[in-house]
């Protein structure tokens, strides 16, 4: 998948220092913590995993768009969510390493407008478009350079294919939490894409570690820059 190599060594949290970045929750530390040496960005390439299918997602209200829209022309770093996932290792793991990730980019002008994030609901019938935009007020503010869209699709019936196409699968657990609160089942994965709308990295939570992600971000900037792209 990834054609990079990782030693042994401490210099993973050198390159947390280098890009601004210090973790703070514990289980994404816990993530980070591997142990193992981040090369240097545009040291190693990132494999073509996979395009991002077509499929038809919600932003705000109920007008559709593709969601080509939000994984295109950009870097993004997109993962499944939904609003009341109370899981540690899942959706909050993904929100804090986004969190991180945008206050970094935030702080590198840079890259200001090469790089988004998207949240997709795995939940629609709970995270409606008008209920996900009261998320996407809270980061309004820096939105122009690094944007977080939060996107919801109409059904299941709309969902299901993109869930199926990206490797996702969930299962609805009504008795998990002993309350009988609805709990949907799911790895957490996060995607790395490309302006050109090809996957090229998937994080899990044992691999989600915002110093790796933004050091991929970095070596998808050089490899633009090397094919003279329009994003350098």
């Amino acid at each position: 998948m990834k054609r990079r190599a990782r030693t042994l060594g401490v210099l993973c949290a050198i390159a947390a220092a280098s890009t601004g970045f210090i973790a703070a929750s514990p289980a994404l530390a816990a993530a980070a913590d591997t142990g193992l040496t981040l090369p240097a960005p545009g040291s190693y390439r990132l494999d073509h995993i996979q395009r991002v299918p077509f499929a038809i997602v919600l932003e705000g209200n109920n007008v559709p768009h593709v969601l080509s829209r939000y994984t295109t022309g950009a870097i993004t770093l997109l993962s499944f969510f939904y609003s009341t996932c109370a899981d540690p290792n899942g959706c909050p793991l993904a929100w804090d390493a986004f969190e991180h990730v945008r206050k970094a980019i935030l702080a590198q002008p840079d890259h200001y407008g090469r790089v988004r994030l998207v949240f997709l609901s795995l939940d629609p019938a709970h995270d409606t478009p008008s209920m996900l935009k009261n998320f996407a007020k809270a980061y309004d503010s820096g939105a122009a350079v690094v944007p977080w869209h939060f996107l919801t699709s109409y059904s299941y019936l709309f969902l299901n294919p993109v869930l199926r196409s990206m490797g996702e699968e969930i299962s609805v657990d009504r008795n998990a939490s002993g309350s009988g609160e609805r709990i949907l089942n799911h790895l957490l994965k996060v995607f790395l894409i490309d302006p050109q709308g090809w996957v090229r990295e998937i994080y899990s939570n044992q691999s989600l570690d915002p110093a790796a992600i933004l050091g991929d971000i970095k070596t998808l900037t050089l490899e633009a820059a090397d094919h003279d792209d329009p994003l350098r």
